[in-house]
């Protein structure tokens, strides 16, 4: 059985971004993709996930929607633990995913950080 080739119009698809009276022709993906995890404690996380890393994951596990949710049950492993902890965790198991060198400086990098909605909810 020879390996699956995937059109790069697949993968690369983006709904362009439309603002109304402004229409775009050309939509440059963002850098990077931000998904909102929220711990068992409801404490509210960002996971930043480098566009390159996150498209492997899609093309790995079939779609965006199942790259999303292998992400965030990686977290809910770990959501007890410190958000240090939570990204170390996340990115050691992407690495297994992919085969990578754990540790090395040439992996993309998935980054966890406080979500600044909780925070400014929180100020109210």
């Amino acid at each position: 059985m020879e390996p699956k080739t995937i059109p790069s119009h697949q993968l690369h698809h983006v709904l362009p971004d439309l603002t109304r009276g402004t229409p775009s022709a050309a939509v440059t993906p963002p850098d990077d993709v931000t998904l909102d995890f929220t711990t068992h404690a409801g404490n509210h996380l960002m996971l930043h996930i480098p566009r390159s890393l996150f498209d492997a994951l899609c093309i790995r596990l079939g779609n965006a929607y199942k790259a999303g949710c292998w992400v965030a049950a990686r977290c809910r492993e770990v959501d007890g633990l410190s958000q240090q902890s939570i990204e170390r965790y996340v990115n050691i198991m992407t690495c297994d995913k992919f085969g990578l060198e754990r540790g090395s400086s040439n992996n993309p990098h998935i980054t966890v950080s406080p979500s600044t909605a909780s925070e400014s909810s929180a100020k109210d």
